[in-house]
């Protein structure tokens, strides 16, 4: 399998609320996700590689990835890219996160949270839930107003990849739900 087969089955989405000329203050823009499905040497699908940009307080967007999400997964929740700890490490950190990255997605110099494929499920705690450990929240980009779920479910023949997540800013949130993008369950010959 070759990047180009890969790129050129490339899927993005974005939120009714995007605009071409994002706004001068937040909220800049809306959201946009990108999906590549990755097949196996036979042509079956894999996975898909999801990136999810915000762009609501950052007009550059920052992005939080999932490197492989399968249909066994189930529901994954999306996971907060971490706070950058100065601008010369976020700098350098982004530079190799998206190498390869599609052209519709953020640039470089956004911030990104990635998840691997071999997890069962991220471990995301509810926000309500109140313990006496520290918050992990701390170290998450608040600049990311995403917060909800994902899932790649099938019929016999494609695949597609169901949403439901809110974001935006706090007194206008806007919530997303439904099936947003298909996949090919075997990739199709360039013939």
């Amino acid at each position: 399998m070759t990047d180009t087969q890969t790129l050129s089955n490339s899927h993005t989405w974005q939120s009714g609320d995007w605009k071409d000329k994002a706004n001068s203050q937040a909220p800049y823009n809306g959201i946009q996700i990108t999906g590549i499905p990755q097949y196996n040497d036979n042509g079956a699908f894999v996975s898909a590689a999801i990136t999810i940009t915000d762009y609501t307080n950052d007009p550059a967007g920052i992005s939080s990835n999932i490197q492989a999400l399968t249909i066994a997964q189930g529901k994954i929740n999306i996971p907060a890219p971490e706070a950058p700890t100065d601008s010369a490490d976020a700098d350098n950190s982004n530079e190799t996160t998206n190498s390869d990255s599609e052209p519709n997605t953020a640039p470089d110099n956004s911030d990104t949270a990635t998840v691997d494929a071999t997890s069962e499920q991220i471990n995301a705690e509810p926000e309500n839930n109140q313990n006496a450990q520290p918050d992990p929240s701390d170290d998450k980009n608040n600049d990311f107003t995403v917060n909800g779920w994902l899932a790649l479910e099938s019929n016999t023949m494609d695949l597609f990849l169901r949403v439901h997540f809110m974001y935006g800013l706090e007194p206008f949130q806007k919530e997303e739900l439904g099936y947003i993008m298909g996949f090919s369950a075997l990739l199709k010959s360039d013939d």
